[in-house]
């Protein structure tokens, strides 16, 4: 099985930090914690969360509440650079102060 670079938020942390994790539908679900929904998040980015969370993330209502992702998606899930991290981040980071 293969990994991918991704941005990970977790509630319990304070920031966004970079990891691996594996490229599986079923491991997905365990690290948002059920079902997962992905939104498009910037560019050519997808945010991967739980599909509880997916209608308010979308409409930025407020902030999540449980952990989730951020990875590339062209066709198919791609691992980040660490340029394309950093970028992320740096989005997320802007993204976060706005969600309530």
């Amino acid at each position: 099985m293969s990994e991918l670079h991704v941005v990970m938020v977790m509630p319990e942390k304070k920031r966004p930090y970079i990891t691996d994790i594996p490229n599986s539908p079923r491991e997905f679900e365990q690290l948002v914690g059920g079902p997962v929904d992905i939104l498009n998040f910037h560019q050519q980015y997808r945010l991967v969360c739980n599909i509880d969370e997916g209608y308010d993330l979308t409409y930025n209502k407020k902030k999540p509440s449980s952990t989730f992702f951020i990875v590339k998606y062209q066709g198919q899930f791609e691992s980040l650079s660490e340029a394309e991290a950093e970028e992320v981040s740096h989005v997320l980071k802007l993204k976060l102060k706005k969600w309530k």
